[in-house]
């Protein structure tokens, strides 16, 4: 009862505009139309040749964006990948769960989604969708966490954080993953959890942006004559650097953007693995296509938080992945609907990852007042029905400490970052590159706004786990269990010697 009545309340006042306006606008469709999230992994802003990016050719990415909307204010739920990818996957503020950083121990049972929890994919189920995942799903591996479990009919890909991007066995790693260490360092351990489809591990011989490509193209061409909801959860560009030999070559070190902080050499892989990324885009919407689906399918495009300081170029915006500027919160956002988006459209108004999954339960035929997601059915917005900013204030709670207050609130132009009590404001509109701090000249609206994020910070809930202490890490608890999943892995409790 409190849990939903927080959910309310957030609902109602962090999002002034949602469902009201937007539901009555929209007429139900008589064919619900098909859901593809293809989401990129510490993708930078000006990554992509549609935001300028000269190094790294995005074709695909940049076709998509031109035939339907870009969100020139798309943001994330969080600058990091799990806050972000759990406010994205269950389309609630991820604070209001308890949710602040990444589970470090992919086998700790105690981190990762709550089974309270309710995702979109569920409230897709309930709208009659077959729903699938493929790639990465960072969200725990608890059984009660598992993608089955948590609304996906099917998912295809690695339950941890982050992956190889070839076989254990290749040749490139030296034989260093396929014999187990004693104990497992806890980056490894996410990088070497099998390959599974639900609870059956897949034997795969490629490079894994390619496999999890095929994956995706697998599902639609299989569920084509039914209503889906798909998630590309894509690990790429997410370190380790890694790259096809023969894709790197095409990138030389010489012929790389200049970016202060990233190493050229760096930033040739980076390139690599963005445009097999790019590939995998272009791909998935040349098979919606040949199915005659393209006009039935709603497209998402982005990235789960800004790019890495070492990889990545975010400019004109400061700050990179992890940062409370808009270098770590606004991504390249596209959403593509051939004949219900007016092609090249950009769209200035904020909008958040949120928004995608009350927009696609709302579209599926769904109640959103009969939900506890915390986005707004954008749908007029970006169809030019209406003009209307779809929020008039965003809130978030950033941080991996609950204790120490932080985050951002923006409110119209305005956005004031809070961090152990000092703030900034900036004016997004004349200073998008946040160089101008107003919180002096402007003490009134600064104040104003913090006590508006204190007031809504105030449903914010305390972790709901804690990460293991440093030198726990590596206990053998957490190393090894007995799910089925796991058989064939490094990780299967029966490996143990």
């Amino acid at each position: 009862m409190i849990k939903n009545l927080v959910g309310f309340i957030l609902l109602s006042a962090i999002f002034l505009s949602l469902i009201g306006s937007s539901c009555a606008k929209n007429t139900k469709l008589s064919i619900p139309p098909n859901v593809v999230v293809i989401m990129a992994d510490d993708l930078g802003y000006a990554d992509v040749g549609y935001n300028g990016c000269k190094d790294i050719p995005t074709p695909h990415i940049d076709k998509l964006a031109e035939s339907g909307a870009i969100f020139s204010s798309g943001y994330v739920s969080g600058p990091m990948c799990g806050p972000s990818r759990a406010g994205f996957i269950t389309g609630r503020i991820q604070s209001s769960f308890g949710w602040y950083g990444n589970p470090g121990a992919p086998l700790d049972e105690r981190q990762g989604l709550p089974a309270t929890v309710k995702t979109v994919a569920s409230y897709m189920q309930e709208q009659g969708y077959v729903t699938g995942g493929v790639g990465k799903w960072h969200m725990g591996t608890a059984p009660h966490q598992h993608p089955n479990k948590m609304g996906y009919d099917h998912w295809y890909g690695f339950l941890s954080g982050g992956h190889l991007y070839f076989p254990m066995d290749h040749p490139s790693y030296n034989g260093k993953y396929t014999a187990t260490p004693k104990p497992w360092g806890m980056r490894d351990m996410h990088h070497t959890m099998p390959m599974i489809h639900n609870d059956e591990p897949i034997e795969w011989d490629q490079y894994l942006t390619h496999e999890l490509t095929d994956l995706g193209v697998t599902f639609i061409e299989k569920h084509k004559d039914k209503p889906f909801f798909l998630f590309m959860s894509y690990n790429a560009p997410h370190e380790y650097m890694e790259a096809p030999e023969e894709t790197m070559a095409l990138f030389s070190p010489e012929d790389m953007t200049h970016i202060p902080g990233v190493k050229p050499d760096i930033r040739s892989i980076y390139a690599a693995m963005t445009y097999e990324f790019d590939k995998g885009v272009g791909a998935l919407t040349e098979t919606l296509q040949r199915l005659n689906l393209a006009e039935n399918t709603i497209v998402w495009f982005l990235s789960d938080n800004g790019g890495m300081k070492r990889t990545s170029d975010n400019r004109p915006l400061r700050g990179a992945k992890w940062s409370s500027y808009e270098g770590g919160l606004r991504v390249p956002f596209v959403v593509s609907w051939p004949g219900h988006i007016e092609p090249g459209t950009v769209l200035d108004a904020p909008v958040t990852t949120l928004d995608i999954g009350a927009t696609s339960v709302a579209l599926a035929g769904g109640n959103l007042s009969k939900t506890n997601l915390d986005g707004a059915d954008i749908t007029p917005y970006f169809t030019g029905q209406s003009k209307d900013a779809p929020h008039e204030e965003l809130f978030w709670r950033i941080g991996r400490n609950y204790k120490e207050q932080s985050g951002v609130l923006r409110v119209g132009d305005y956005k004031l970052i809070v961090q152990k009590e000092k703030v900034q404001l900036f004016n997004l509109k004349e200073d998008l590159a946040e160089t101008n701090d107003l919180s002096q000249s402007q003490p009134e609206r600064a104040q104003q706004m913090l006590g508006r994020w204190k007031e809504l910070d105030q449903y914010s809930l305390p972790p709901s786990w804690e990460n293991l202490p440093k030198g726990d890490g590596n206990k053998d608890e957490y190393q090894y269990k007995d799910y089925e999943w796991l058989k064939g892995s490094p990780h299967y409790r029966g490996n143990e010697k």
